[in-house]
């Protein structure tokens, strides 16, 4: 799929809108969600640096993942330091089957065979002997069975917070 963020920087009020679209169709973008944000604040963040700008920017509901926050702030930077970019929105474009390929390619490690008899031994609690200190509850009623619960003292902290 597809995203496209538009970044639109309003030279009248100086304030920041930063639109989200999504490929519904081969072409066809829809908008997701919209965020306003205030030019000084944005312009504030600037100065302390991208990792700023992508705080500022992010909220519950626009939120992109850190590889396309990073270029968004890069974008905003370029907006606000170059005066001729204007009321035009500056679009970029990510798709995320790229993306997931690329992370794909990077941690595939194909000049190292894997058994399959190797991974079925790094399965975990392989090394516990039954006489280990793990029960096996079937039922509610088998609860009671184990010993370590003391239902006396369940009963008295009951009682005791409702006479206060």
């Amino acid at each position: 799929m597809k995203q496209k963020y538009a970044i639109e920087r309003n030279k009248e009020t100086g304030n920041l809108t930063i639109k989200e679209y999504a490929e519904l169709d081969k072409g066809l973008f829809s908008l997701i969600f919209e965020e306003s944000y205030q030019g000084d604040v944005i312009s504030a963040a600037i100065k302390e640096g991208p990792g700023a700008v992508i705080s500022a920017i992010r909220t519950p509901s626009l939120y992109p993942i850190a590889e396309y926050a990073e270029k968004i702030a890069e974008k905003i930077i370029h907006i606000f330091e170059d005066p001729s970019l204007g009321d035009e929105p500056v679009d970029l474009v990510f798709n995320d089957v790229k993306l997931m390929q690329k992370g794909r390619k990077e941690t595939v490690d194909a000049d190292v065979p894997v058994e399959i008899d190797d991974l079925l031994d790094d399965v975990p609690g392989k090394d516990l002997d039954d006489d280990d200190d793990v029960v096996d509850v079937d039922d509610v009623d088998d609860l009671d069975d184990l010993g370590d619960i003391d239902d006396a003292d369940d009963i008295d902290d009951a009682d005791a917070l409702d006479e206060e």
